[in-house]
This record gives structure tokens, C-alpha cells and sequence, in this order.
């Protein structure tokens, strides 16, 4: 087995290490960074989540900051619905980032805080960090060969940032998600017509 980058090598002293434990922290850890953000977690809470006591986890890493990044990278990849909508799919995903904007506000402050206290973090959050399932929901919408895809993909994630940091008083996230998704609809039907023309 490959040991993950932060974590203690299997072979040390003490008991040989259960992997269904370390499965329940790592999964315990992943499920409070989403839930309370970087700022609040703590080590205790996660062995309580977990099932296990602290020193299973200080056994496994050496750090706190080490847990995460490997919690981090082993959280799934974000997946797009697929339906014969590609407007309603990309209406749920455009709404669940803006409500989780509208309730959480600090979780992306705390985690751009954390990834410049720790390399392993940062590292850890930008080998993770992909907005395809996004880009390609927008290329359903637009066409595969629309020339902003990328962009587009940033902003809706973005906008609803930018509001939660800025205007949180003004954040309605059904509004927010509308005023998104007519943006792009916006852009396709402009594209059909100078397409038609």
C-alpha cells in the first residue's frame, strides 16, 4: 500500500492500524470541513464523528492539517446531473452553490485562510479543484465549442461568493441562481442567433 503524503507510515510501533478506521475518520474529517469549514473543526470532533479516539488519529497523522489535506483528497468529485435538461441540471448545480454560499459564508474564507498556512492544504485543494462537471453542463447549453466555457464556469461559481463575502444581506439564493441561469441562457440564445443570421 502507497502511504498518502502527511500521513504516519503504516509500520510503527503499536498496533497494526485498521483501515475501516481509517476509512471513518478520513470520511468524519471530509464531513466537517463541509459542515463547519476549516475555522472550526477540531481534532476531538472528528474522533467523536469517527467513532475513534484522538491518538487513532495522531497515530495516522501527524497533524491536524495533515488529516485534512488527505480528507480533502479523497473527498469525490463533484458530479454533474445528467438529464434531457441541461437547463434544469445546470439550474441544480448553479442553486446548490448559491445555498451553500447563503449558509455557509466563512467555508471558502476559511479554506483560502488554510491553504496559505499549510502547503499540504494548498496542495492538497488545488490537485482537487475542477470545475468540468461545470464546464460541461455549460457545453450542453452552449456548445462544446463556445469560447468562454472556462470563464463561465468560474463565474458560477464566483457570484455567489463574491455576494455571501460582500452583500450577504442581499444573498437570496433562488434569485441568485435565476439571475445566473438567465445569464446563460442570455448567451445561448445569442449564439443561435448570429448562428441563424
Amino acid at each position: 500500500m502507497t502511504e498518502q503524503p502527511g500521513r504516519r507510515p503504516d509500520n510503527t510501533s503499536g498496533r497494526p492500524r485498521d483501515a475501516a478506521r481509517t476509512d471513518a475518520i478520513l470520511t468524519a474529517a471530509a464531513d466537517l470541513l463541509l459542515e463547519v469549514g476549516f475555522d472550526r473543526i477540531r481534532t476531538q470532533d472528528v474522533a467523536e464523528r469517527a467513532g475513534a479516539g484522538k491518538g487513532a488519529i495522531y497515530r495516522r497523522w501527524p497533524t491536524k492539517e495533515a488529516l485534512l489535506a488527505e480528507a480533502i483528497r479523497n473527498m469525490p468529485a463533484r458530479q454533474a446531473p445528467v438529464t434531457d435538461d441541461p437547463v434544469a441540471d445546470l439550474r441544480t448545480l448553479v442553486n446548490d452553490r448559491c445555498q451553500s454560499a447563503q449558509e455557509k459564508p466563512d467555508l471558502v474564507p476559511g479554506l483560502i485562510s488554510a491553504m496559505r498556512a499549510d502547503q499540504g492544504i494548498e496542495d492538497a485543494v488545488k490537485e482537487g479543484y475542477d470545475l468540468s462537471y461545470m464546464r460541461d453542463t455549460l457545453a450542453r447549453i452552449l456548445g462544446a465549442d463556445h469560447p468562454h466555457l472556462d470563464v463561465l464556469a468560474d463565474i458560477t461559481q464566483a457570484v455567489p461568493l463574491y455576494r455571501a463575502a460582500f452583500t450577504p444581506e442581499s444573498l437570496d439564493s433562488s434569485t441568485m441562481t435565476e439571475e445566473i441561469v438567465s445569464l446563460i441562457e442570455a448567451l445561448a440564445a445569442g449564439a443561435t442567433k448570429r448562428g441563424s443570421v
